[in-house]
């Protein structure tokens, strides 16, 4: 009873004091909070999105890839399989194909298109010799054909854009959904630097996000991470079977030689195509991409027989959409948050603190400088002792002098 009798009675003495310092400790606590939350931005800043217009003066086209659909030559394909094959997906393909006769390189390259059944014309600025064409081969696609710019254009019209007139082998009617549902040609619009793959991956071009500063990028112009993650899809795969498809180009394995290891090298790649998830190969992002928006603005008859179209892809405005992330929290704004914080509750200033600082100094090195002083000052005092000395001295023999001159006799 005494002890609370007693603290009742200091608490009680004083109310003022006791509410002082409780609010001093509840403040302490809360800037405390603040700055563990101030140095933990510091160290992992937040990530703000920032977009802008930027108005170019030279536009760069991208690439455009063109697919045919059906991709292959079903009388072909079933010709050199030896039975019915109307897509090398079907196993029916390699039940009875001559693997020992007929290799898979010339199976799938006769048996797709080449690029005079696709095209009639294509140019870009009504000229064929400003666009780069490539082939590349794919499984489920067949044969695609991709369209680059050789340079960038300087206006924006529907003249100076890509003009791509197409074709198809395949008579078909508009009455009946069968036969033009599975027929025609499949567009992609990405960026030149791109290579055109069918496996589903999170590329650049498809993303709806930047990547922080924490990934590594890359800033090679010639990086593509499709085909890093591609190759890197094609390898695994290669390693699981031993050998490899037409399709997977630089893969270092021999060619699927057997029915058996065909199929299964085609199941296990229906497996990765049909997959909506992401794959881990540790491709590195581009620090920089461009993502391209499509919109039809026009869509007619063509006046020419059934199997043709025409395509016009153009840029509509110079004006680029521009996304950029960046962190949003840097050392100017922790001063001003610890600033604000010290100010607002333990209301200090820089004049406070650097009292605090001084008064901190004394208490932890006070003996180590008063230590200091004093040899300092027993320097002093010794050097000032010296000098009296030496002018004591100096006095003497000056008066000792003037006494000897004085006791000198006059003639």
């Amino acid at each position: 009873m005494g002890y609370w009798s007693e603290t009742r009675a200091w608490l009680f003495r004083d109310p003022a004091k006791l509410i002082r310092y409780l609010v001093l400790f509840i403040c302490c606590i809360v800037v405390i909070v603040q700055l563990y939350d101030c140095f933990a931005k510091l160290y992992n800043p937040p990530i703000s999105t920032h977009s802008y217009y930027s108005l170019n003066e030279t536009i760069e086209m991208p690439a455009v890839t063109i697919c045919r659909e059906p991709p292959y030559k079903e009388e072909v394909l079933t010709r050199l399989s030896g039975g019915a094959c109307p897509h090398p997906k079907y196993a029916t393909c390699w039940m009875k194909y001559p693997f020992g006769e007929i290799s898979l390189d010339e199976f799938f390259e006769n048996s797709t298109h080449d690029s005079g059944d696709t095209f009639v014309f294509y140019g870009l600025n009504e000229d064929r010799n400003n666009v780069v064409m490539n082939s590349s081969l794919h499984f489920y696609m067949g044969r695609c054909y991709t369209l680059r710019p050789k340079e960038s254009a300087k206006r924006v019209s529907k003249a100076v854009g890509y003009s791509i007139m197409l074709e198809h082998s395949i008579l078909t009617t508009s009455v009946s959904d069968v036969d033009t549902g599975s027929v025609g040609w499949h567009v992609f619009i990405h960026d030149k630097k791109e290579n055109f793959t069918e496996i589903n991956m999170k590329g650049s071009g498809r993303v709806e996000y930047v990547f922080t500063r924490e990934e590594a990028c890359s800033n090679d112009e010639d990086y593509s991470d499709l085909k890093c993650g591609e190759q890197c899809i094609w390898q695994d795969l290669a390693d699981n079977m031993q050998c490899s498809g037409p399709w997977m180009h630089e893969v270092a394995s021999e060619p699927c030689n057997d029915s058996l290891s065909m199929r299964k090298l085609i199941s296990d790649y229906k497996d990765v195509y049909e997959n909506e998830d992401d794959f881990d190969c540790d491709c590195v992002q581009p620090c920089q991409s461009r993502i391209y928006t499509t919109f039809i603005q026009n869509r007619k008859a063509f006046n020419q027989p059934e199997p043709r179209t025409q395509i016009y892809i153009y840029y509509t405005t110079k004006l680029i959409s521009m996304i950029e992330e960046r962190p949003s929290y840097d050392t100017t704004q922790f001063i001003a948050d610890v600033g604000g914080s010290l100010g607002f509750l333990l209301g200090l200033s820089v004049l406070g603190l650097i009292g605090i600082l001084e008064h901190m100094t004394l208490f932890f090195c006070g003996g180590f400088i008063k230590k200091m002083q004093q040899k300092e000052q027993a320097k002093l005092e010794a050097n000032s002792e010296d000098g009296q000395s030496q002018t004591s001295d100096e006095t003497i023999d000056i008066e000792i002098a003037y006494k000897k001159k004085e006791k000198q006799p006059k003639y």
